[in-house]
């Protein structure tokens, strides 16, 4: 009888030992691989981040620099216009753009009545590079400083006193060592600071921009992220600055003008002559806190209204004063600065703010309208108040204004009526001493000034409020603005 043992099928020792190794390693193997997957994944997520973010920051600023009427790549220029202006004093000036007038609300497009209303943007906007914060990634943080806006698209505070700081984008680089844009011939030299770099062109309305930013998560090999990508875009919107010589000849008369006649109109009031003076009421009659008696036009006369009796005036959401500096404001923004252009078709300006005494922008007399010039006038009207309770006197003024020869046109704003009407208290025109104060300048300018080299005097006035342009239109028949503005070429306007 045989006796055999069962046959067993199964691994060896050596044999298990070797399965097991080779299956640790095959796990290993593929495990580094999901690793190496995963974290390629993370990068590929990073970098479209990083990507995504430098390409939306870039789309913003292009966005602002369309809606923009010229590019500031000089930090100097940044006061041009008002010396307030400013940017956070931690960080280094990239570049700005200055924003045309703005509607804040969407009720400011509607132009039936009188709610179309466009407000100046203080200050530029400036964008520039400062250290990042902890918050942030290192090592650079762009900014943007300048006017707030709402989920409409509306700018909310054109009053450089509500400026704010944005941050942009943080993570740019400091290394400039990275492949320039190529900027086109004929363009301002490129400009590199740390991971930006730009170029504006020589009329300051288009910029190529490019920027490199870089993210703190580690590659493999512990290589940093960077990301770079530009953009080029152009201002829309047309710069008054660029347009402000015309094409006419030396043969014009010595008072043309060198701006379109929108450009030179204040109030409805245009310029028709570059020696002009602005007479500005700014008595307490102008003052918000002044209750005006309230009323309205019946058949072509003036009706008091009960309900209510006294009211504070506002024209386009401001109060009288208010509205007044704003619009002087813009208005002497838009005029041609002096510097650039002939003599013979500089503006010559003076401001003369009255309120029962006389304050002068220029003590020496009207001068050239150079960006000096347009500086110092904007910070005058800045620190002008309506707070004296004595009404306008502007006859001393006015009597100057006749006998100069720097003078060629005159506009008087008033809200109220002034102190003294009779000739006995006005200072003698000319030798004219007899007769009430619009004979005695209408009498002058007809009769006396005309025939002289410079001409008439045209005398121009805007009554606010109340209508002082027609005696019946007013609750005290008083035409006094309407009086001076009888000669040829003047206008009396009336707004409300």
């Amino acid at each position: 009888m045989n006796n055999h043992l069962p046959e067993k099928n199964g691994f060896s020792i050596i044999e298990l030992i070797i399965a097991g190794a080779i299956s640790i390693t095959t796990i290993g193997v593929g495990f580094s691989l999901l690793q190496i997957a995963l974290k390629g994944n993370k990068i590929d997520e990073t970098q479209m981040g990083l990507n995504g973010r430098i390409n939306d920051t870039l789309d913003f600023i292009l966005d602002e620099v369309k809606a923009s009427k010229r590019i500031i790549d000089d930090e100097t220029k940044i006061t041009q216009f008002n010396l307030n202006c400013t940017f956070p004093n931690n960080s280094e000036f990239l570049f700005g753009i200055s924003l045309p007038d703005q509607a804040l609300v969407k009720s400011d497009y509607d132009t039936e009545g009188d709610q179309f209303s466009l407000n100046q943007v203080e200050c530029p906007i400036v964008y520039s590079l400062r250290p990042s914060l902890e918050s942030e990634k290192s090592p650079f943080t762009l900014i943007r400083y300048g006017p707030q806006y709402n989920e409409s698209g509306y700018y909310i505070s054109p009053s450089y006193l509500q400026f704010q700081e944005t941050t942009l984008l943080d993570g740019i680089t400091e290394s400039t060592k990275y492949k320039k844009i190529s900027c086109s011939s004929g363009w301002n030299d490129i400009k590199t600071i740390k991971g930006i770099s730009f170029c504006v062109d020589e009329f300051n309305k288009a910029i190529e921009l490019q920027i490199e930013a870089s993210d703190l998560q580690k590659g493999i090999g512990n290589n940093e992220l960077r990301s770079l990508a530009s953009i080029g875009g152009f201002s829309s919107i047309q710069d008054e600055n660029q347009i402000n010589l015309n094409s006419t000849n030396s043969n014009n008369l010595e008072n043309s003008l060198s701006c379109f006649s929108v450009q030179c109109c204040w109030m409805g009031i245009c310029l028709k002559s570059n020696k002009v003076t602005y007479i500005i009421d700014n008595s307490f009659f102008m003052n918000e806190d002044y209750l005006h008696q309230n009323g309205r036009l019946v058949n072509g006369n003036w009706q008091p209204i009960n309900e209510p009796e006294l009211i504070s005036p506002r024209i386009n959401g401001k109060n009288l004063f208010e509205y007044t500096l704003s619009t002087l404001k813009q208005h002497i923004n838009k005029l041609p600065s002096a510097n650039d252009i002939a003599e013979e078709n500089k503006i010559y300006m003076q401001i003369i703010s009255n309120n029962s005494t006389s304050n002068y922008l220029f003590e020496e007399g009207p001068q050239a309208l150079t960006t000096e010039n347009k500086i110092a006038a904007l910070s005058y009207l800045n620190n002008l108040t309506a707070e004296v309770e004595g009404a306008i006197d502007p006859w001393e003024d006015i009597c100057r204004s006749l006998e100069s020869e720097y003078i060629g046109q005159l506009i008087i704003l008033s809200a109220w009526k002034p102190s003294t009407t009779n000739a006995s208290s006005i200072k003698p025109c000319a030798q004219l001493e007899e007769g009430s104060y619009k004979e005695i300048v209408n009498e002058y300018n007809q009769f006396t000034r005309s025939k002289s080299a410079v001409g008439a005097l045209v005398i121009d006035s805007i009554s606010l409020f109340h209508n002082y342009c027609e005696s019946s239109k007013n609750a005290f028949s008083n035409d006094w603005l309407g009086s001076l503005s009888k000669g040829a070429e003047s206008y009396c306007i009336h707004i409300k």
